[in-house]
């Protein structure tokens, strides 16, 4: 199966939590998505994730046109990587669901592409309610045709800071992927077609 038809198996309104560890390459996935989606690219940049990401495919000789161009909504941080519409606070670690939908509108016209970097930030600096507050506002989204959202998160990090958060994100979610090595793993899916199916990872 080509990346582009595996990334047609994902509907409008799902949420893919895509979990890496701190020895894989999630940046790697990142480049496939927005290179190979037929659908325009969102970004959600929390705390200069997208940064991180863009530093190591430079480093690694990657041309990293595609995301100078990328529409991009930054959550803290301060570096500006991409076409950045708009930037919010963290304030309690819950973003601004009103001011977001604001920054989304210059975006055009949806459904799009949405990956979201470095949730597992937010759930770092929240206490036992911040963190439930947050996952009740990932919950939200799921169904949200206006867009299929990805969102990457260090699955090391979580589970040792709080295992309930993450078994509970991993509840939420529709489809589960893991970057394990130079492979992508289905390890949940609303689509029987893809469950447990193994994809390389697309060197750029």
């Amino acid at each position: 199966m080509e990346f582009e038809e595996f990334l047609s198996k994902f509907k409008l309104g799902e949420t893919v939590l895509v979990e890496y560890s701190a020895y894989s390459r999630p940046e790697l996935f990142f480049y496939n998505l927005v290179t190979y989606s037929k659908l325009p690219i969102v970004v959600d940049d929390l705390m200069d994730t997208l940064r991180e990401y863009y530093i190591r495919l430079k480093l690694s000789g990657v041309d990293t046109t595609i995301i100078n161009n990328i529409k991009v909504i930054k959550t803290g941080g301060s570096h500006k990587v991409g076409d950045v519409l708009g930037k919010l606070d963290l304030g309690k670690y819950i973003m601004d669901i009103g001011e977001y939908t604001k920054i989304l509108e210059k975006a055009g016209r949806p459904p799009f592409l949405n990956p979201v970097l470095g949730l597992h930030k937010l759930f770092l600096l929240g206490n036992v309610l911040e963190n439930m507050k947050l996952l009740k506002m990932v919950s939200d989204y799921v169904g949200n045709e206006s867009r299929v959202a990805f969102y990457f998160v260090n699955r090391d990090a979580v589970a040792s800071h709080s295992p309930p958060t993450l078994a509970m994100l991993e509840e939420i979610c529709t489809s589960i992927l893991s970057i394990e090595g130079e492979r992508i793993v289905v390890k949940k899916s609303v689509n029987e077609e893809i469950l447990d199916e193994k994809f390389p990872l697309l060197k750029p």
